[in-house]
């Protein structure tokens, strides 16, 4: 599914994806693109049980580290993203313990 989406750059397709992951340490939530940042727009998480997350690209940290409690979400927005990958780079959700962390996210592809 794609829908334009005003952006600093332009208008570019907004893309969205599942966050699904339950094991410790680092987790590719979207693959890298060849020439191409990943821009979040949008994110919710959910954690079934405490744990720390921290967003990456590649395996550089391009979030702090966020502490969840048990049954805690968060959804961050802004039209213009929240945070990018390098260009090339996957985007990466690092978990701090094999916890139950789900949701989904909004995000352009960027020159």
């Amino acid at each position: 599914m794609t829908a334009p989406v005003p952006s600093v750059q332009g208008m570019f397709p907004a893309r969205f994806a599942v966050i699904s992951e339950n094991t410790i340490g680092d987790q590719e939530v979207l693959a890298a693109v060849p020439g191409r940042k990943i821009r979040v727009l949008h994110y919710t998480l959910v954690a079934a049980a405490a744990v720390t997350v921290i967003w990456k690209s590649g395996s550089v940290a391009i979030s702090g580290s966020m502490p969840r409690g048990a049954d805690a979400g968060m959804a961050p927005t802004c039209e213009v993203g929240l945070f990018e990958t390098a260009p090339g780079a996957n985007l990466v959700l690092n978990l701090s313990g094999s916890v139950a962390v789900g949701g989904h996210l909004t995000y352009v592809l960027i020159p």
